[in-house]
């Protein structure tokens, strides 16, 4: 066939630059849709007219929360990768500072058992290594704050800032025996453990769900971040549906 083929009058095409009907196909894409050119102005423009229902955008909402890749979620729901990317980025921009957490009732605890750890990941190559710190409540298995950055001092220092002044003033809080921790908080509401003593495989345990559930973070896998934004927005937004699937199963009337 001729790339320069007339396009088809049912078409109804027009410029988007001239706003002129003289159309004609001109080959196609690097993604295999049709190009055309317009004969008038030469502008070369291809059809956008993707429309994605409530009902898929719904979907893609839940399917962002499980272990699959963007170009699997592309491919099961026709939608192209770039309006994925766009709508996947307004999503998590929706996330809350706060992750919904909710504070426990005072009546109902005396003391705040935390736990926190840190888990390994990376950004667009192995070697921007990027640390994932989180501290979790016990009680309620909720998420209170997450810091992601490097393994130092300033990053365990940044993640008992971003605790609520209401849950700092009311903590003890279980880590194990990386040094950093001691640095950033109180020592009378520090407690170091080892692996084996228990006290933290609440936390230990939910990192290797977080793992299992964000295709990002699978070890050994393809599906890695490309850049920091899409990395935080990603970890974030699971954490924050993770709260409120833990608050329905704590707080329930």
């Amino acid at each position: 066939m001729n790339n320069q083929e007339v396009a088809p009058q049912a078409d109804n095409l027009t410029c988007p630059r001239c706003q002129l009907s003289h159309i004609k196909r001109n080959g196609h894409t690097y993604y295999g849709k049709q190009n055309y050119r317009c004969q008038s102005c030469g502008r070369q423009f291809v059809l956008r007219r993707q429309k994605v229902s409530d009902e898929a955008k719904q979907l893609i909402c839940r399917l962002l929360l499980e272990r699959i890749s963007l170009r699997g979620i592309c491919r099961v729901l026709d939608v192209s990768l770039c309006w994925l990317l766009n709508f996947m980025r307004q999503i998590y921009q929706t996330v809350p500072d706060d992750l919904f957490f909710r504070m426990p009732k005072e009546s109902e605890f005396e003391l705040l058992c935390l736990e926190a750890d840190e888990m390994w990941s990376f950004v667009e190559r192995k070697s921007n290594k990027q640390w994932i710190w989180l501290v979790l409540e016990r009680r309620s298995g909720q998420i209170i704050a997450v810091q992601i950055g490097d393994r130092s001092e300033k990053s365990a220092a940044a993640l008992w800032q971003k605790l609520p002044p209401e849950v700092k003033a009311n903590a003890l809080i279980l880590t194990d025996h990386w040094e950093a921790y001691a640095s950033a908080i109180p020592p009378e509401q520090h407690t170091a453990c080892g692996k084996r003593s228990g006290q933290t495989s609440l936390i230990e345990g939910f990192n290797c769900r977080l793992r299992q559930r964000v295709s990002r973070l699978v070890r050994k896998t393809t599906s890695f971040s490309k850049n920091q934004a899409n990395h935080q927005g990603a970890i974030n937004y699971f954490l924050s549906h993770s709260n409120l699937e833990r608050q329905k199963l704590t707080f329930a009337v």
